[in-house]
């Protein structure tokens, strides 16, 4: 069997579409950056856009300065997921089905060109689209999940079609002004009493984000989630490491936050939420949590847990969001993001039974002891779902779905249905959203409920920012009245 072929049976593995390997396999991208002199900026935004690229598309070629940096980080996000590498170089060898120009012009040739840029708070694109010098990662990280977007949008042109995409062209925009936030700094923070709720896709680009602020963090940040890393998690798991899979994601992401800022307590904790705040008792409120959860139902018991003040950051195929959320006075809160249904409420067993296929009981059991799929069930979860059964095999039930948050469908010409693919740029913005929620919160403390919704593929907007009114349905509202006038 040629290499090419072991790569391609490879990306099947993983993908379960012959149609979607086919069109990853003969598309072929660049990352070009400074030949000399990288800006500070410049490399922060590579870094990120390569880990999101390499997360799905396996060749790519890198110029430049740092492109031997940029290889490894390549390689790593590949590996992660158990994606072959062999396709990822250092090289300029045109023509590309795209090129991405990191901070400047691309090279002179025929292929398409994005030409990205960033500096501060500020993202770029177009003509003009430079880098600078600030280790601030808010711009660059937030340029380079709209870049990797923009590549996925050009490859997959023809299937998106029905969109009515347009490229960004010459276009910037400060990040502070997307979230109506002019008085963010640079500057050391406090994170007073945070608990984060879920360490999945979106929370691992918020604790890159952490990670790399270059100011000193301080406080209280506990992190809780029950689950270990799991194969499928390298394709959307932001700076994931191939060495993670089978280890606690809460412990993994800690050591992280607790290395890059040593008065940051990050503490751990290897439970489900339920579970923990059971644990630590429920007389004891919640002053700020952070949800980085996969579900309404999840969400909806997060906000139960009725915190002074919530963030939210979810993914929904080509769409994504972040949320503040600080009840009272008629501002919403996240139950009211996501009312019970009015018809017939499902249960989460029969939820669940009806998403995967597997009986109600042993739903339940799944559901109740952590344990990871048997072969039996994965390849019935496989055959609802539509994913390789080898990539849930062994993983808890409430993982697998997960799989699926951040992805899209794309009606591939060469395939009859809709295929769907990770989006690991989505899980990137979302996380970046939701960092900015923070400093929000942290920094300038307002009194607001308001919600920031966009779509993946089209130009950020100020205008996506709405403030978030109480639901006349949300039992925790109600409950709260109830309360107060009581009380």
């Amino acid at each position: 069997m040629s290499a090419a072929e072991k790569n391609r049976q490879a990306l099947l593995a993983l993908f379960g579409d012959d149609a979607l390997v086919s069109k990853l396999s003969s598309t072929r991208i660049a990352v070009v950056t400074p030949s000399d002199n990288t800006p500070a900026s410049a490399v922060l935004l590579a870094k990120v856009l390569v880990d999101a690229l390499a997360r799905l598309w396996p060749n790519i070629d890198f110029s430049g300065e740092i492109a031997c940096g940029l290889l490894v980080v390549g390689q790593d996000a590949a590996l992660a997921g158990r994606a072959p590498v062999d396709g990822l170089n250092v090289d300029w060898a045109p023509p590309y089905d795209i090129v991405v120009s990191v901070g400047g012009p691309g090279p002179e040739g025929k292929s398409p060109c994005i030409q990205v840029g960033a500096d501060g708070w500020h993202v770029r694109f177009g003509e003009g689209a430079t880098c600078g010098g600030s280790l601030n990662p808010v711009g660059p990280a937030f340029s380079a999940g709209l870049a990797a977007a923009q590549v996925f949008a050009t490859c997959f042109a023809t299937a998106l079609d029905g969109a009515r995409l347009q490229p960004l062209g010459n276009w910037s925009a400060d990040v502070r002004d997307l979230f109506h936030a002019p008085e963010l700094e640079l500057c050391p923070f406090e994170l007073q009493d945070t608990h984060v709720f879920g360490v999945g896709a979106v929370t691992h680009s918020m604790a890159w984000m952490i990670e790399n602020w270059p100011e000193p963090i301080s406080g209280a940040l506990h992190l809780v989630d029950g689950d270990n890393y799991g194969d499928g998690n390298g394709q959307r798991y932001a700076f994931m490491k191939q060495e993670n899979v089978g280890t606690s994601k809460v412990d993994a992401v800690a050591a992280r936050l607790n290395a890059a800022h040593p008065a940051l307590a990050t503490q751990p904790h290897n439970l489900g939420m339920n579970v923990y705040c059971a644990e630590r008792g429920y007389d004891r409120p919640f002053f700020r949590i952070v949800a980085g959860l996969d579900s309404e139902e999840s969400r909806r018991q997060a906000g139960l847990k009725d915190a002074v003040r919530t963030l939210n950051m979810w993914t929904s195929e080509h769409y994504i969001g972040a949320g503040q959320y600080v009840p009272g006075d008629g501002r919403g809160c996240l139950v009211c993001a996501y009312p019970e249904p009015v018809e017939a409420p499902l249960d989460e067993v029969t939820l669940f039974h009806k998403q995967t296929g597997l009986l109600p009981d042993i739903v339940r059991e799944l559901l109740d002891s952590a344990r990871g799929l048997t072969s039996a069930e994965a390849e019935k979860v496989a055959q609802a779902k539509g994913v390789p059964a080898e990539r849930i095999i062994g993983e808890p039930l409430r993982s697998v779905l997960p799989v699926l948050c951040a992805t899209g469908k794309v009606p591939l010409t060469e395939a009859k249905k809709a295929v769907d693919v990770p989006f690991a740029f989505s899980s990137l913005l979302s996380g970046v959203a939701g960092f900015v929620m923070l400093l929000r919160d942290v920094q300038v403390g307002r009194q607001t409920s308001e919600c920031w919704n966009q779509h993946v593929f089209k130009k950020a907007s100020p205008a996506m920012m709405k403030v978030e009114g109480r639901h006349s349905r949300c039992v925790r509202c109600v409950a709260a009245e109830i309360v107060a006038h009581t009380g």
